[in-house]
């Protein structure tokens, strides 16, 4: 009987021990460096309101720690489409870097419970800001002023998430992707200014060389011209010449025939006949004609 009292007595003392480890691991809260909280205790429902840093936290049996992180976290807004001013669908990828304001941690577990409960009406937030943000500006907006627009979704990011005691560091617009049709009508129209200047550029040294040809042209032409000039007026001097000699041997026969004429007193039919006597007896071959007599020549005696 003793022995039975005995083994009932230490099961009730290592029971009690049980439970007071248990409720003293139930107590203790651990915080990390990169992180605060607020403690509450599971068992009266109790939300305390000072803030507690990195270390161990000792409390109440119930006592639990509600951590939110102390440093900046990154929110990604993956492949986002918005309709812009004109209409046109742009996907985008967003990231910023916030944190909350320790000062707020109690009212932002009263709002939201916890950090997972926080983030998504950070993320609902943000992702309408990017898509008000969107539509103020036109498809060549994105291109052309992409920094611009950068800058001023930071700051309607922050007016809208001010009320929700987030801090925002830095925000990036990773990556701008408009509609392929609208790329593609993007670049062949920068092709074309590419093409347009590059003949602008080359048009002076194509203006020229068709100058140099024209001026190589004309002084061809007036070689040309020249030359004519040339070879005609040697061949008007030759025909002269040919013509000249020509009409002075024909003007020296006549002169000689005339002579004769008058010398030997014969009538032109005379003369014709001697002529052709003449031309007869200087030819060195045979001559066989049947031909009237040119002229009947009389004698008189």
């Amino acid at each position: 009987m003793p022995n039975a009292t005995l083994i009932l007595v230490a099961v009730g003392v290592g029971l009690a021990l049980i439970t007071i480890l248990s409720l003293f691991i139930s107590s203790v809260g651990r915080i990390d460096t990169d992180e605060v909280a607020i403690p509450y205790n599971a068992i009266t429902k109790n939300l305390g309101r000072e803030i507690k840093t990195a270390g161990l936290h000792f409390g109440s049996p119930g006592f639990t720690l509600i951590t939110f992180p102390s440093v900046f976290t990154s929110m990604l807004f993956d492949d986002i489409s918005c309709l812009n001013y004109d209409g046109v669908s742009i996907s985008l990828d967003v990231t910023f870097q916030f944190r909350i304001d320790p000062v707020y941690l109690y009212d932002i577990v009263v709002q939201f419970k916890d950090f997972d409960g926080y983030k998504e009406i950070l993320y609902a937030t943000g992702q309408t800001t990017v898509h008000d943000t969107c539509a103020h500006f036109n498809t060549t907006a994105f291109q052309s002023m992409r920094g611009y627009f950068q800058v001023k979704l930071l700051d309607e990011m922050k007016d809208a998430l001010t009320p929700f005691y987030a801090i925002l560091r830095d925000l990036q617009v990773n990556d701008v992707r408009r509609p392929t049709v609208f790329e593609t009508s993007v670049k062949d129209k920068e092709a074309a200014k590419e093409n347009i200047k590059i003949a602008e550029n080359e048009r002076p040294i194509l203006l020229t060389q068709a100058r140099t040809e024209y001026q190589k042209a004309l002084k061809q032409a007036q070689i040309i011209h020249e030359r004519a000039d040339t070879d005609s007026t040697i061949i008007r001097n030759q025909a002269d010449a040919e013509a000249q000699a020509v009409r002075a041997r024909y003007s020296t026969e006549t002169e000689t025939y005339l002579e004769l004429k008058n010398k030997m007193r014969l009538d032109t039919e005379a003369l014709l006949t001697y002529m052709g006597i003449r031309v007869i007896g200087a030819s060195k071959n045979d001559i066989y004609i049947n031909l009237k007599s040119p002229a009947q020549v009389k004698y008189e005696l």
